[in-house]
C-alpha cells in the first residue's frame, strides 16, 4: 500500500502552481532572477512499445541566498508533447543518489514519484515545490505566502513526455528549463501552503460494441504494467482499497467517487482538477449531504488543455473528522474520436501514469490551521 499511495501523488501532479510562495511585500530591487535548463538533451522513449516517457533530471539553480520563492515557471520547449513536468526540491537526505542516477545531465526513468530515498520517502525527502500542464504558465505566490529555498539546494525536474502527441508522430529532443524569481528569506514573513491530494479510482470498460485483448481488465493491467512500471500496475488496487472498494472485482462505471475523512485542521486557499483525455467533468464537496456541505470546486466541462486552479473566494476551514469527496465522470467513447487515441488497441481503461490511461484527481492547496 505505501507504493500504491504514494505513486498516486506524483503521477497526478499537479497543483503546485497553487503551493508556491510567499512572502511579505519586498522591494522590487531586492529580486532575484535564477535560470536553469536540463544540461543535455533528451530525447524522449518510451519503455515496451509504450507512448509515455517519465524522466528526471537534476538540475542545479546556483542560489547564492537562504531565499523564498516569489514566482517558478516551468518552461518545456516541445509543447506539443510534453504531458506534465513536476518540480521536486532534492534535500541532502537523497542529493548523493540523485548525483549517481542523473549520470551528469542524461537524468533516468521516473515512473511515480522522483524515484529517490524509496517510494516511502519521496514526498519527504523529495518534495513538490511547483508543477506544469497544459493551461498552465508562471506560478505566482498569492500574497502572504511563500516558499523557501535554501542556498545550495537543487532541483529534481520530472517531465512526462506523451508521444502520441509529437506533430506528425516525429520526435524530437527537449531540453526545457526552470526559471525562478526570489527575495530573501531573511526578514521575510511568509505562510507556507502544502498540498492535499484527493483521488478516485477509474474503471472504465470498453464500450458498447467495442471489443479487443485489453478489453479483459487483467490484461489490460498487465499491458500497463509494461510500458510504464511495475508500480502502476499496483496504484488501481491501491485506490479502490483507500476508497473501500473491491480491488479484485471492481465494478466498472462512467462514474467515480471517493470520500476522505480528515486527520487535522486546516484552510482551503485553492483547488485544481486533473484528469486525461476521457475526463468530463469533476468535483470536490466539503461534507457531502451534511449542512455545512460546501462545493470547493466544481469543473463541469473538464479541459484537458486548461488545467489551472481555481482560487477559492473566500478561503474554507476544514476541521478534523470532515469529509471531502472527489467526484468524477468519463466518456470512455472519446478513444474512438480523439486523433491521440484512435489509433490505439481498445482496452479496458483504469488509473494509470500514461496519457492513454485515466486519473480521477482534485487537488488542494491549504495552510495549516
Amino acid at each position: 500500500m505505501k507504493v500504491k499511495i504514494l505513486s498516486i501523488a506524483t503521477a497526478a501532479l499537479l497543483l503546485t502552481s497553487l503551493i508556491p510562495v510567499t512572502a511579505g511585500a519586498a522591494p522590487a530591487a531586492k529580486m532575484k532572477r535564477y535560470s536553469v535548463a536540463m544540461k543535455k538533451a533528451h530525447l524522449p522513449s518510451a519503455p515496451n512499445n509504450g507512448t509515455d516517457d517519465y524522466r528526471c533530471f537534476l538540475l542545479d539553480p546556483k542560489v547564492t541566498e537562504d531565499s523564498i520563492i516569489r514566482t517558478i515557471e516551468f518552461i518545456p520547449q516541445k509543447k506539443n508533447y510534453v504531458h506534465h513536468a513536476i518540480i521536486f526540491r532534492v534535500t541532502d537526505a537523497d542529493l548523493a543518489e540523485a548525483v549517481v542516477a542523473d549520470k551528469n545531465g542524461t537524468g533516468w526513468p521516473c515512473f511515480g514519484g522522483s524515484g529517490l530515498g524509496g517510494m516511502l520517502s519521496t514526498f519527504i525527502s523529495s518534495p513538490w515545490l511547483s508543477s506544469w500542464a497544459p493551461g498552465r504558465g508562471k506560478d505566482i505566490s498569492p500574497a502572504g505566502y511563500g516558499t523557501p529555498f535554501k542556498k545550495g539546494e537543487r532541483f529534481v525536474l520530472q517531465v512526462h513526455y506523451n508521444l502520441l502527441a509529437a506533430n506528425g508522430g516525429k520526435v524530437e529532443t527537449d531540453q526545457s528549463k526552470i526559471v525562478m524569481e526570489t527575495i530573501p528569506a531573511k526578514g521575510a514573513r511568509i505562510k507556507q501552503l502544502h498540498v492535499e491530494l484527493f483521488p478516485a479510482p477509474v474503471e472504465l470498460a470498453c464500450p458498447a460494441g467495442v471489443t479487443g485483448p485489453l478489453c479483459d481488465r487483467k490484461q489490460s493491467l498487465i499491458d500497463l504494467a509494461a510500458r510504464t512500471s511495475a508500480t502502476s500496475a499496483f496504484e488501481a488496487a491501491g485506490i479502490n482499497i483507500l476508497c473501500g472498494q473491491d480491488p479484485f472485482k471492481p465494478a466498472a462505471s462512467l462514474s467515480s467517487r471517493c470520500d476522505k475523512v480528515m486527520t487535522s485542521n486546516f484552510t482551503v486557499i485553492a483547488a485544481a482538477p486533473h484528469m486525461h483525455l476521457l475526463g468530463r467533468s469533476l468535483t470536490l464537496t466539503l461534507n457531502p449531504g451534511q449542512s455545512s456541505e460546501k462545493v470547493l470546486l466544481d469543473v463541469t466541462n473538464y479541459n484537458f488543455d486548461d488545467q489551472s486552479a481555481t482560487t477559492l473566494k473566500s478561503p474554507v476551514a476544514v476541521k478534523a473528522g470532515d469529509t471531502i469527496r472527489v467526484e468524477c465522470t468519463f466518456d470512455p467513447t472519446l478513444r474512438q474520436k480523439i486523433a491521440q487515441l484512435k489509433s490505439l488497441s481498445p482496452r479496458y481503461v483504469t488509473w494509470g501514469e500514461g496519457s492513454s490511461d485515466e486519473m480521477c484527481l482534485g487537488v488542494i492547496a491549504a495552510t495549516k490551521a
